[in-house]
């Protein structure tokens, strides 16, 4: 069994465990009642179960997968090293989570970020365990925290946003809540940017394109198509308007990441 098998099977191994958490957590979430979505066909028919447990296998396995792409950077033990990744995971997926939407109850934006939150940290001390690396780049020097870059990407999501409340008008709660959505943005743009800024630190060497692009393309953009396409497991939602959202919003962040510098030298977290 060649090396390259042994890891797909490891990643996989890796997708079914965290899957397997992420029912465990949903099972202990109580079950809320909202009119605004119908449910989607899978929980019509009876089948969600099996959709959720074989798209959350390919899911995560996936985003597990893209650890691969920092992994050698990665300073300190082993265990932590993916427990680094998981959490940067944590913090897209949770700050999404808080996203002011119509449909999203109160209790909601406080029970999923921890049931998803567990499973991520599950993923990632299952791939510091299986891929961390004992050997890393030495000589790492601190650095200053990147200010420019980060308000750059910030400011692109806020763009992003704001076009697609205005021009695509995407579901969303910004007429009712136009404030608490502004902050959401705010928010979230902040808190990509500075994952984006972290991850930046421990991918290969690379021009300014190829670099925003692994940061905004895949790190970021695969992690969030795969996080909103959760939600055509459970409700009958508007497959465009999740494409073009999920579109615009990786756009906006890889643009912003062209603001990154190609250093090598970091600070070991």
């Amino acid at each position: 069994m060649n090396k390259t098998f042994k890891n797909i099977l490891k990643i996989l191994l890796i997708g079914l465990i965290t899957t397997i958490v992420r029912i465990i957590g949903q099972l202990s979430i109580p079950a809320g009642e909202q009119t605004v979505l119908e449910p989607s066909v899978f929980a019509q028919n009876g089948t969600m179960p099996l959709a959720f447990t074989v798209y959350g296998i390919f899911a995560y396995s996936l985003i597990a997968s893209l650890f691969l792409l920092i992994r050698n950077r990665l300073g300190g033990k082993l265990i932590l090293q993916g427990l680094k990744y998981g959490l940067s995971c944590c913090v897209v997926w949770i700050v999404y989570l808080l996203e002011p939407l119509p449909h999203v109850a109160v209790i909601d934006r406080i029970t999923y970020p921890v049931a998803d939150s567990l499973a991520l940290i599950v993923m990632g001390l299952l791939l510091g365990w299986l891929f961390g690396k004992s050997k890393y780049s030495a000589g790492l020097q601190k650095t200053a925290f990147p200010v420019l870059p980060v308000l750059t990407v910030t400011a692109c999501f806020f763009a992003g946003r704001m076009i697609q409340y205005f021009i695509f008008g995407i579901y969303s709660s910004f007429d009712e809540k136009p404030l608490e959505t502004v902050l959401w943005c705010l928010l979230t743009g902040l808190a990509i940017s500075c994952v984006m800024s972290w991850l930046n630190l421990y991918i290969s060497n690379g021009n300014r394109v190829k670099r925003a692009m692994i940061l905004g393309c895949l790190l970021f953009g695969v992690d969030l198509i795969l996080f909103n396409f959760f939600m055509p497991l459970v409700f009958d939602a508007d497959i465009s308007d999740l494409i073009l959202r999920s579109l615009i919003d990786i756009l906006a962040v890889t643009l912003g990441c062209l603001s990154f510098s190609n250093k090598r030298n970091a600070v070991e977290l």
